[in-house]
This record gives C-alpha cells, structure tokens and sequence, in this order.
C-alpha cells in the first residue's frame, strides 16, 4: 500500500518537476546542420520515430565534419551555450555567440555507422538555472552494392567465394547460409571487405538472389529504407566428376574425441557406397595425398541417408576444394565440410576511447571498451561474458580468427572476474575486474590551523598566520573522491613534514606514509572496495613532530608536502607543497644608539638650537613587519627612553652634559640582520639639568643587541 501510495505521489509531481524545464523549442526557433554543401533544419528535416523526434541528415563519409547553428528565439533568456562532450564526436569549435544572431560551433563525427543513439546535449544557461535539451539525430546514408563474379562458373557441392563491391561495406550487414534456392549463399566480412559464398545444389543455368541489409537506412518518399534492391546474378552450374555426397554437418570440429572416438555424421546414400567398409577420404584424388579423415558407413537409415562413423585426423576448408572418399587408393565419391579447430581462445586485447589495441585482460567498473577476441574456429563461437552488458551491433565482428564485441561493465559489478563462456561452456578465459587506482586532485584533503580550515587544493602560497597554532590537523572528505560516472579508487598518500626557523634552519622533522583514504558511502563501489588498509582519519600533526605547534617561535615555517607514491601510480601522481608562516606584525626591542652631531632645541634658549656631540640612547622601541611579506621590517622605528647627551664629553667646563627622557622615532636601513648600522633620529623629550622641553633631529650609529 505504501509502495502504491509513492508511485502515485511521483506521479503527481513529476509533471510539476518536468514543466519547470523549458523545452529545446521554447529557447530555440530552429537548428541547422551543415555537411558539406548539404543543410538541414529541425523544423524541415525532423521525423518522428517511437514517439521521438529525429534531426534527420545524410552523410558520404564516416568522419564528417559538421557545422551547427542554433538560433535563439526572441524571447530566450539565454546566456550561454555549451555543447557537451561525447564518444560519437569531437568538438573542434566550442559554441560562440554571433552578435545574439545565433550560437556556432564545429564537430567532427566518429564512425557514423556504428553511432547508435546520436544526439547532440546543449546545456543551456539561462537567468536563474541551467538546462540540457538534447537534439536526437538520425543518420542516413545511400549504399550501393555490385557482384564481381569474372564470369565464372559454379560446381555442385563446391563453395565459391566472391568479393562483393560497394561505397560503405561497413554498412552491410553479414548473414548467415541462405537456403531457399538452387544457390545457397551468406555474406561475411573480412578487413573491411564484403565476400558472397554461394554454394550451388544442382546442375543447369540457376539464378540466385542476393538480399543485402544495412545499418543505416537511406531516406526514399520520406520513408527509411534498410533493404538494398536485390542483386540478381545467373550462374552455369556444372556437375562434378564423381558423385557428390552432402553429409549434414557442414562443419565438423577436430579434437581427441573426435580423432579416437569419431562422431556420428549422415551422408547422403548411394547404392554404391558399402556398408562395414573403412573408407580414406583424402583432400586430392591422386594416390597417396595428404589423409583427412576415415568414414565407416553402418547403417541405411529411413530418410535416405546413411549413418556413419568419421574420425578426423587433419584440417580441411571447403574453399581449398573437395574431398575425395577412397576406397584402396581409388576415388569413389567426392563429398566436402569443414574440418575445423576446436573453439578455443589464444589473446585477449582491448582497445578503450582515444587509444590503441593493447594485450591485456584488465578493465574497470563502469567503463565501455571495445574487446578483441583471437583464436581459432571463433567464427562457430557464440561468446557470452558473465554480467557484462554487451553494446554490440547485430553481428558483431567476427571470423574463424576474431571476435570484436563492444562491451560495458556495470558500475556495481560485484565479482572480481568475468568469466567468458561459449555458449553455456565455460572456456576457462576471464577478465579481471580491478578497481581504479588513478590520483585525484587534492580537493578532498582539508588542513585546520588555528582558526582556520583551508582546501589543500586552495593554497596558492605561503599562507601568514598571526596566531598560536594549537596544532595542524590533516582532514579527507572521502565523498568527494568518487562521482556517479567516474571512480578513482583507494587514494595513497605521504606527507612529509618540516619545521624551519626563523632562518629556515631544520628544527624537526617527518614522514607519514601508509596513508589511504577510500571513498565514502555515496560512490557506487563504495561496498566492493577492500577497506582493510583504509586510514582516512584525522591525522594531528603534533603526534608525529617533537616540537608541538604551539611552541614554535614567530616567523617558524610549517611545511607540508603532499604526495602520490610512485609505486602506486605509473601517471598523473599529484603532489603539492603548503607553507604556514607564523607571522608577526611588530617587535619589541631595547636599542642602544649613539646619535652624532644632533641639532638639539631648548624651548627655553633662542635660535636654533646647537649641534651636540656623541651621545648615548637607550631606548625601548617598537618596529614593524611588512604586511604581506615574511619577516621583513619596515624602515622605521618608534619607541621611548633616555638620552644622555654629549655623554662623553668629560671637560670640566663641558655645558652641554645632561640626561633627559625622550621620545624618539628612527629611521634604519632596510637591512636589519646588522648588529651596528646608521641612522636617522627625530623626537623630542624633557632635559632633567636643564628643567626644559626639547627637540631633535640628526644621525647616529645603532647598537642592537
């Protein structure tokens, strides 16, 4: 009752949640595609298929490149226009905006014949939100086909095989043995070319009809044709020398069983043919060719044919030419099958999008690849691959020698290996499913320093902190490692730590390593990856240093370097570097200075003032760092203190001694590393002897101790 109740509750608002989407004709009055010297418009070439509509276009080449113009409407709130990424195309053009006329870009297509559900998805930005609208397309293509024959004849019971031309082979599509006629006939394919064997069953001039089916369809009175106009051909069938007899097996396999044990085959009878007799049947008439298999007729069986024992000893093809049964080295009958390999299984090779064919039997949750398949006698295979879902044509690639199929492993594919069955016989071949181990950017990797918690990713410098750092603590949010369509894996790290001081000595340092963090709960392999090594919780970096954070001295540099281990990424390893400096924006010190030559003002004296001689400061004072750079100071000093003056001045009639309070600003160097450097002085203060206000200005030498 309650399931019933929800389904009609998302009844009831789907088309609430469906009308706030406009659709692709609410934003669009028209689409053009143009290949070639060919246009088509969505309001001219749309056809509607299954209730779907389709921009139909016709293509000449696999690789057509494609010009598009959408043409917004005048009441469109339209913004921008993206195309998105696909495996059937590539964008050569992104979508530009001309002049609010309309939006352009360029694609080139990837083998239109084996596209299936093209279409192009736009996402749409408009004023308050984002759309996809999708176009659906439709390819077409016209095809052509012609029997080259040379003239020749046919022979009963003897297979020919002919090449069959035509503007897009890989448009046909292969048939199995068609038997309705006086030929009988199937296409395959083979390196890109088209073959017609056609098998003649009686003698006279017999004409065949070739049915040939397409891919894709051509566009004929608006209606999608997949049937090509027959091909019909006459052939003079000439009868063999020797009585031909059919069996009813056409293909037969070679193994242990069948060369010891034998299989039972029938044969067409013949009053000639003796029972209990051992029959050679060699692949030349002449004496002593190269021996095939024996045939030991045993019975006469109701539907006129003779049941028989055949022991296979050598391979045959039909195409080589007949078979000749011998009885004491003599031809009696000609007959012809297939003696062929047991089905079995040699490489594996995978090709994924953008790359080439490579030996490998690896793939990966989620992912779509295009599987290859070699061996021997994989035209008689039916090839099934346990949970993968098979994207793969109608006929799929495939003759005695490989197999292609196109296949897709389901992003919560549960096993660990894929095992690959013919038919319902396993053939001891797998695939391995491993889970993705690729580097993620470090967005999911948090740092917290004193009041701050920062994104790995985010740091773009040495970052300056004004505060104690109680402790860094290293965070992960495993959620954000793996998406719905696309999965990293189990994600390694080390981290290597250094404290440096104010100078960048080396006060401590260390190495985390076996570091892993999986990803969370909200990725759908979140159930199936191997959690046992998994550490993603919060790392203190005060447990692994022995100087604790909080005891570090202003301007100590925190350094903490990210990475990826070599051993377990072969590419694209991540690996970033963060500096904390614990900054200070002033300093308190005490200078002794010894100003020279200082204009010195009495406010109870005229004039000037007087030019002193070496005196003596002792001052507690303030200097400042620069705002955003690492323990540089600026230029100037402010602080307050004593001041004797002409301090070593020691005559007995010296008037210039005295000692006063002062308040006293000092201009430095920049180079504050010196011990003893020069400067210029300016302040003013209260002369203890002389019971007056002063002021100063001059230079003098600085002692910082």
């Amino acid at each position: 009752m309650k399931i019933r109740l929800l389904i009609a509750i998302l009844l009831m608002i789907s088309p609430l949640v469906n009308a706030q989407v406009p659709a692709f004709s609410d934003l669009f009055n028209d689409i053009r595609l143009q290949i070639d010297t060919s246009v088509y418009l969505a309001s001219k070439n749309t056809m509607q298929l299954q209730s779907t509509n389709y921009l139909v276009f016709k293509y000449e080449k696999e690789n057509e490149i494609c010009d598009i113009k959408l043409f917004p409407s005048s009441q469109s709130r339209i913004k921008k226009v993206s195309l998105l990424e696909s495996s059937d195309f590539n964008v050569i053009d992104s979508v530009i905006n001309y002049n609010n006329l309309y939006y352009s870009c360029k694609v080139q297509f990837h083998h239109l014949t084996e596209s299936n559900f093209l279409r192009f998805r736009f996402r749409i930005l408009l004023d308050s939100s984002a759309v996809i609208n999708e176009v659906n397309l439709f390819p077409t293509t016209k095809t052509d086909a012609q029997l080259k024959t040379n003239g020749e004849d046919l022979t009963v019971g003897e297979e020919k095989i002919f090449e069959l031309i035509s503007n897009h082979p890989e448009n046909i599509k292969p048939s199995g043995w068609t038997t309705s006629q006086d030929i009988d006939y199937r296409i395959t394919t083979s390196n890109g070319q088209l073959f017609v064997h056609m098998l003649a069953n009686s003698t006279g001039t017999k004409s065949v009809t070739i049915n040939l089916q397409t891919y894709k369809p051509y566009l004929s009175d608006n209606k999608l044709v997949y049937n090509l106009p027959p091909i019909v051909n006459n052939f003079s069938v000439k009868s063999a020398g020797l009585v031909f007899l059919q069996t009813d097996n056409n293909d037969v396999t070679l193994d242990d069983k069948s060369k010891t044990d034998g299989i039972e085959i029938q044969m067409d009878n013949n009053r000639l043919l003796q029972l209990n007799n051992m029959y050679l049947i060699e692949s030349k008439e002449a004496p002593g060719s190269p021996l095939v298999a024996e045939l030991f007729p045993r019975e006469r069986i109701s539907n006129n044919k003779v049941l028989c024992l055949l022991r296979l000893f050598n391979y045959h093809r039909k195409s080589e030419g007949y078979l000749y049964i011998k009885d004491n080295n003599t031809a009696r009958f000609i007959t012809n099958f297939n003696v062929i390999p047991k089905v079995s299984i040699d490489h594996i090779k995978i090709m994924r999008n953008g790359k080439d064919w490579v030996e490998d039997s690896n793939i990966y949750p989620g992912e779509t690849f295009n599987l290859r398949i070699e061996g021997q006698s994989l035209d008689k295979a039916k090839l099934r691959f346990d949970e993968l879902i098979d994207l793969s044509r109608d006929s799929i690639v495939q003759n005695e020698n490989f197999l292609e199929y196109k296949l897709k492993v389901p992003a919560t594919i549960s096993k660990k290996r894929c095992d690959i069955y013919n038919y319902t016989q396993n053939t001891g071949k797998y695939l391995t499913i491993k889970e993705y181990q690729k580097a993620h950017p470090f967005d999911y990797i948090y740092i917290s320093y004193g009041d701050k918690v920062k994104r790995l990713s985010d740091f773009k410098g040495p970052e300056l902190y004004d505060k104690t750092i109680k402790d860094v603590i290293i965070s992960f949010q495993p959620n954000k490692i793996d998406s719905i369509d696309k999965f990293y894996g189990k994600q390694y790290l080390t981290i290597e730590t250094k404290i440096l001081g104010k100078k960048d000595e080396i006060i401590d340092m260390a190495t985390i390593d076996d570091i892993v963090v999986c990803p969370g709960d909200k990725s759908p392999r979140y159930a199936f990856y191997d959690k046992s090594d998994c550490k993603g919780n919060e790392i203190s970096l005060n447990s692994k240093i022995s100087n604790n954070t909080y005891d570090l001295k202003d301007w100590s540099k925190i350094k903490l370097t990210f990475k990826n281990p070599s051993d377990k990424y072969s590419q694209d390893a991540q690996s970033k570097t963060v500096e904390i400096v614990l900054q200070k924006h002033y300093n308190f010190d005490i200078d002794v200075s010894f100003p020279t030559g200082l204009l010195i003002k009495k406010m109870n004296t005229s004039g000037f003032g007087n030019f002193g001689g070496v005196s003596m400061a002792v001052i507690a004072q303030y200097s400042f760092y620069k705002k955003d750079k690492i323990n540089q100071l600026k230029p100037y000093k402010v602080g307050a203190g004593f001041l004797a003056l002409n301090a070593f001045d020691f005559s007995q009639n010296s008037s210039g001694r005295d000692m006063g309070f002062v308040v006293l600003g000092t201009l430095n160097p920049v180079n504050t590393d010196r011990k003893l450097s020069f400067s210029v002085y300016l302040g003013g203060g209260y002369l203890f002897s002389a019971k007056t206000l002063f002021w100063l200005i001059g230079p003098g030498i600085n002692v910082q101790f």
